[in-house]
């Protein structure tokens, strides 16, 4: 009977109990904000093919030789530098502004030990 308050009283051990606690939410911290910081680069990307999209049809079009959409469309694609993305999510209208380039795009966003949610990101950007 006197190992037990002798047992009781060791503190070995008792930093990997603490850790236990506290690496899993440290670690989906860490992994949400890189998750979080990866739909802001994709954010920023889509922003910046929609502006350079929108500015590319507003210099090559004219009055006699309108620029077609798919043309704008492909060049937004390849403008666009983020994660791979499924499909082609550029749009092109010429509107009363100019020419509008349009993205839309839903970021699965995943945190481990958290959840996943889905966030939808969208840019404008007109020329005229």
């Amino acid at each position: 009977m006197k190992r037990l308050p002798r047992l009781l009283s060791c503190e070995r051990g008792a930093t990997i109990v603490e850790f236990a606690f506290v690496a899993p939410v440290f670690l989906a911290m860490i992994f949400g904000v890189i998750d979080i910081a990866r739909a802001t680069w994709t954010f920023g990307s889509l922003h910046y093919a929609a502006e350079s999209a929108a500015r590319y049809a507003s210099i090559h079009t004219s009055d006699s030789n309108p620029i077609a959409a798919s043309t704008v469309q492909t060049y937004a694609l390849n403008a666009y530098y983020g994660e791979s993305l499924s499909g082609n999510p550029f749009t092109y209208s010429a509107t009363g502004c100019g020419n509008t380039v349009t993205a839309s795009y839903t970021y699965s966003l995943a945190i481990p030990l958290v959840g996943t949610w889905s966030i939808p990101l969208s840019a404008t950007a007109c020329f005229p």
